[in-house]
């Protein structure tokens, strides 16, 4: 039972790269057992260079250890946490997790999305979160999927949503080129919390008071390579660009229009 997470929901930390390490294992199966008969582990590490928050001029470099468990049904993933996943024999897979969001800091930060040059406008709390995917294969390459992020606790966090095509232009024994194009949008408060200025902000701040309603606040692009070099051993770069809509681009905080983040990765199974 494999779950493959394509939407991707952080600058910082792709999901991407973390669903693309486990691709080589996604023809395994438990028969259908809930608990299954085996426990399937990922251990990977990666590196990202892209914007230091959603909006930013400013990129950065981080390297992330990746981890995922996975048995029957189960599975506990660094990004997603704690969940469940299932995949039917027509294409249809969905899971859901419960999870954890950094946050955004008001300051360089080694760990989370943040910049100095947010200063004044106070962190952004981190907060528990529900994790919901879903996708369709509509044929043996193209792929309809979505993603929500739901907010369970953190008075600013909000939910936003994703919803996009997958499409394989390569897909081999050893390689498996992927090329995904997502619609990302945010209720009120999510929209306000990430991209608007309050009146409070504001005045510690530099920025001018900005007010950001629900919506479609970017487009992306994504195009990535896997390559398998056993059953154990396998890698993963991408790039992926972003484009804010009119919804937030007149944002104080949204210094550049398009975003461009790039990862690389390594990945064991066993």
């Amino acid at each position: 039972m494999r779950v493959i997470n394509g939407l991707n929901k952080g600058l910082v930390f792709p999901l991407t790269l973390t669903a693309a390490l486990v691709h080589a294992e996604e023809q395994r199966s438990d028969d259908g057992d809930i608990w299954g008969d085996t426990t399937h582990v990922n251990l990977g590490l990666g590196a990202t260079y892209g914007p230091r928050y959603l909006g930013s001029e400013n990129s950065t470099a981080a390297a992330m250890p990746m981890l995922r468990i996975e048995r029957g049904i189960f599975f506990l993933d660094v990004k997603d946490g704690l969940g469940l996943q299932w995949q039917s024999p027509s294409g249809f897979s969905a899971s859901a997790s419960i999870g954890q969001d950094a946050g955004r800091a008001d300051g360089d930060s080694s760990y989370r999305t943040g910049s100095d040059k947010l200063k004044g406008m106070g962190e952004i709390g981190g907060a528990t979160v529900l994790n919901l995917h879903a996708a369709q294969q509509l044929t043996t390459w193209l792929a309809v999927r979505a993603r929500a992020e739901l907010r369970m606790g953190g008075e600013q966090r909000g939910d936003q949503y994703a919803l996009g095509l997958e499409g394989k232009l390569l897909d081999t024994d050893r390689d498996t080129i992927t090329w995904g194009f997502d619609a990302h949008a945010g209720n009120a408060r999510f929209n306000q919390t990430y991209f608007g200025v309050t009146d409070q902000q504001s005045a510690t701040s530099r920025f001018t008071r900005y007010k950001a309603d629900q919506g479609i606040y970017a487009y992306s692009s994504e195009l990535s390579w896997l390559h398998a070099f056993d059953k154990h051993w396998s890698t993963v770069v991408g790039i992926e660009l972003t484009h804010y809509t009119d919804q937030v681009r007149d944002s104080p905080i949204v210094t550049k229009d398009t975003t461009a983040l790039s990862y690389v990765g390594v990945n064991y199974a066993f």
